[in-house]
């Protein structure tokens, strides 16, 4: 099942490469949660596919221009944690930030239920118990 799982994380960025981040239905729960990290300028969690919708805009309006480069996945049996590489501009920037990151997506009968990031991807790994 866990393959499965990869395999559906991939999808996902997939769709968020062809449409953009945000909210896929066809891949999503309806409770889906969005988790911020304690140290976030908007650290918590939202919910569902309106909270999931307003976290990926408060995104566009402080990095219009971005991608996502998934680099490595990691299962972690109901998770995946993912190691990616985010190239942005920020609102009235000329200068791009490239940075890596860590993205966990925890599946639940072939949907993702929750999304969380963090700022180092050692942080993901740590968070599905493949690090100390």
């Amino acid at each position: 099942m866990s393959q499965e799982n990869v395999e559906l994380v991939k999808r996902l960025y997939d769709a968020w490469q062809k449409d953009g981040f945000g909210v896929v239905p066809a891949l999503m729960d309806p409770d889906i949660e969005y988790v911020n990290p304690p140290y976030a300028v908007e650290p918590g969690t939202r919910r569902g596919y309106e909270g999931f919708a307003i976290a990926a805009q408060n995104i566009r309006n402080v990095y219009p221009t971005r991608r996502f480069e998934p680099l490595e996945f990691h299962d972690a049996r109901d998770r995946v944690a993912v190691r990616v590489r985010v190239i942005a501009r920020g609102v009235g920037s000329s200068v791009e930030v490239d940075v890596e990151r860590g993205y966990v997506f925890e599946v639940r009968d072939g949907k993702i239920v929750r999304f969380a990031w963090f700022s180092e991807p050692l942080e993901a790994l740590k968070a599905v118990g493949l690090a100390e």
